[in-house]
């Protein structure tokens, strides 16, 4: 295990996007587990390798799903205090809330988990959030979205960088695999927690994990590279086509106090591609809530072919076409 070798290569990710400049304060998002503690150890590693200074944090949500997290959440503040750094936790009842709210436990533990990590950055004056996600967790979720029938957006996979957050959310792992990561942690003799529901194939994404990849590692040994690379081409050229869409919204749409329109002959003669990414540009612009299924893509594809009067809600959201006059407003 090259530790020179891996430390380059996470600094390259983070370089490449002019992220963790000096004195930055990152703050932690830590499990316990083998990939977070790997990253928070890395951030320090890189420190030294730029000849720079870092404030990191370690935050941890206990989900209560296992019987064993309450100790693992004091596990990792006694880890956290003897490297001295400061160390935030929080309690959420996932298994009730995801009851309550009618979510997956997976969606509901994520939604607290964000919500409470941007909250304590922006308390605490944090510049960033850093989570653990890797090479076979990209790979994952690429697949994820494929069996979910995802368009150009799922396959890019996550990106180093989201700003979806009032603080960024930082992926510096995003090009090591979890061998990798694991190698890491023997050579520095670094202690970590080990969450059994991870072996679970009940979950959707553990079967990933543990049955379709290996099977696919069958055929191609390095899938997760070549899935991996997929991911980032594709983000490329989604990158192109949200400019593409972005010039067509500013050639052809109207923004009025109450709304947006256009003409459905002027967006007729744009491709397909375009169109379908400019009605989530119109949707976004009066709501940026509303994510738009396929199914209403297909409902708004057709008002856009037909010359018929039509009238199209979604949510909050009203779409009429009238002669040649496309609008999209809120309908209050």
């Amino acid at each position: 295990m090259n530790v020179k070798a891996l430390v380059r290569t996470v600094n390259h990710t983070l370089k490449s996007h002019n992220l963790f400049p000096e004195n930055s304060r990152i703050l932690v998002a830590c499990s316990g587990g083998p990939d977070s503690m790997a990253l928070l150890h890395l951030l320090k590693d890189i420190a030294i390798h730029r000849h720079t200074t870092y404030e990191i944090g370690v935050a941890i949500v206990d989900h209560c799903i296992r019987p064993e997290s309450k100790e693992e959440v004091l596990w990792l503040q006694h880890q956290v205090e003897a490297l001295g750094l400061p160390f935030y936790s929080a309690t959420f009842d996932v298994p009730r809330l995801s009851k309550e709210q009618k979510m997956s436990e997976e969606t509901m533990g994520r939604q607290v988990r964000y919500q409470w990590l941007t909250e304590v950055a922006k308390s605490e004056n944090y510049d960033y959030i850093a989570v653990a996600h890797h090479k076979d967790d990209q790979a994952e979720s690429i697949l994820a979205h494929i069996i979910r029938g995802s368009g150009l957006n799922g396959l890019a996979g996550m990106s180093v960088v989201s700003s979806e957050y009032a603080t960024p959310v930082i992926r510096p792992l995003l090009e090591v695999t979890k061998e990798t990561l694991l190698a890491y942690l023997e050579v520095k003799r670094i202690s970590y927690c080990v969450d059994r529901t991870n072996e679970d194939v009940r979950y959707q994404r553990n079967r990933i994990r543990h049955r379709i990849i290996p099977e696919l590692e069958a055929i191609n040994p390095n899938v997760v590279d070549a899935i991996a690379r997929l991911g980032n081409s594709v983000h490329e050229d989604v990158l192109v086509m949200s400019d593409l869409t972005e010039q067509a919204f500013e050639k052809l749409v109207t923004v009025g106090a109450d709304g947006v329109s256009l003409s459905r002959r002027a967006l007729r003669q744009e491709s397909l591609a375009i169109q379908r990414r400019l009605w989530q540009r119109l949707v976004s612009a009066v709501d940026s809530d509303i994510m738009l299924t396929s199914a209403h893509q297909e409902q708004l594809l057709d008002i856009v072919n037909t010359g018929e009067e039509k009238t199209f809600t979604i949510k909050s959201i009203k779409v009429t076409a009238q002669c040649d006059t496309i609008k999209v407003y809120c309908e209050h």
